[in-house]
């Protein structure tokens, strides 16, 4: 199998969040493919925040689905940044917990016109909590979990976020082939 070949590139639309290339392509068969849009933004991290037996569950309005939505901690990762110090950074804004961070991995979210990347990091939660410091469009509600309903809500479809849903599965993944499960 191989690559498709990226013959030219154009911005169509621009701005700090967000850009959109219209792309033209050499595909393998030499045919060419022309006009596909790619859009890029900034990789951002997924924060699998726990105690105990307890996930750290966000819920909050996305003005995309116009509706409220269930998510874990999230943001993105600033220039000279890692994905574990924008963890620390979005987790502190969110919630203001801290403590021990993991690296579990990485995903592509929408890999079919974007080239963004999701970073999944692990925090135990150390039980300190600091100010939150929200940005002024982030009205977030949180709450600590049982992994229990997690997984109840997981199968009631009352979790519809992707990034989320993966990343817990990477994560319940992780636990369950290391000696740190948590006890159920």
């Amino acid at each position: 199998m191989k690559k498709w070949k990226l013959k030219s590139s154009k911005p169509v639309f621009e701005s700090k969040w967000l850009t959109i290339k219209s792309n033209d392509y050499e595909l393998p068969n030499g045919d060419s493919a022309k006009e596909y849009y790619h859009i890029d933004r900034p990789d951002y991290v997924l924060v699998i925040a726990h105690k105990d037996n307890n996930i750290l569950v966000e819920r909050q309005y996305r003005r995309g689905v116009d509706d409220f939505v269930y998510e874990l901690p999230a943001g993105w990762v600033d220039k000279n940044e890692t994905p574990e110090q924008a963890a620390i950074r979005e987790l502190k804004e969110e919630t203001g917990h801290i403590g021990k961070v993991r690296f579990l991995g990485t995903i592509y979210p929408q890999p079919g016109f974007s080239s963004m990347l999701a970073h999944i990091v692990e925090i135990e939660l150390s039980g300190s909590i600091e100010d939150r410091n929200l940005e002024k469009d982030e009205n977030i509600e949180f709450e600590l979990m049982n992994i229990d309903k997690v997984d109840s809500m997981i199968s009631e479809n009352k979790f519809q976020d992707m990034g989320m849903l993966a990343a817990l599965n990477l994560f319940k993944q992780k636990i369950g082939n290391s000696s740190q499960q948590p006890s159920r």
